[in-house]
């Protein structure tokens, strides 16, 4: 696999040490040998938002940081490249609901964001996998 993007979760993950699927260790690792692991910016802004909820479940652990400087090392330890945020991603975001039943923005963004660049998206999001199998070639996923 030449390139990937990785979701949210996969990036939390990776960066903190939780096991993934073999398949996408494989893709994320040769991603990386090709400086073709990306990530959204929009995962910088899930985070920083999901930052700000009371401890708990759903609250992502960045360690004693904000969630800027954590995602700027994010991208440094995992050596992802951030994916540019485009006028097409954005255009093509808008009409993911359309398809994917859920207007949840951080999603549709990721899912624009795989399209535009013809690459799979890792994730464990059951609604994104459900959206691949059932509308084969309009999304590309890796379960991690």
């Amino acid at each position: 696999m030449a390139a990937v993007l990785l979701d949210t979760h996969a990036l939390l993950w990776l960066v903190n040490g939780v096991a993934l699927s073999n398949d996408a260790d494989k893709a994320i690792a040769a991603s990386q040998r090709n400086g073709a692991l990306y990530v959204s910016p929009i995962s910088g802004w899930e985070i920083a938002v999901a930052a700000k909820k009371a401890p708990g479940p759903g609250r992502p652990d960045l360690g004693d940081q904000p969630a800027q400087l954590w995602f700027k090392a994010a991208l440094k330890f995992t050596g992802a490249s951030l994916a540019p945020l485009t006028q097409a991603i954005a255009f093509q975001a808008a009409e993911v609901p359309t398809f994917y039943g859920r207007n949840d923005p951080g999603d549709c963004f990721l899912i624009a964001t795989a399209r535009v660049k013809g690459i799979p998206i890792i994730t464990r999001d059951g609604a994104m996998r459900d959206l691949a199998r059932d509308r084969p070639g309009y999304l590309s996923v890796m379960a991690c």
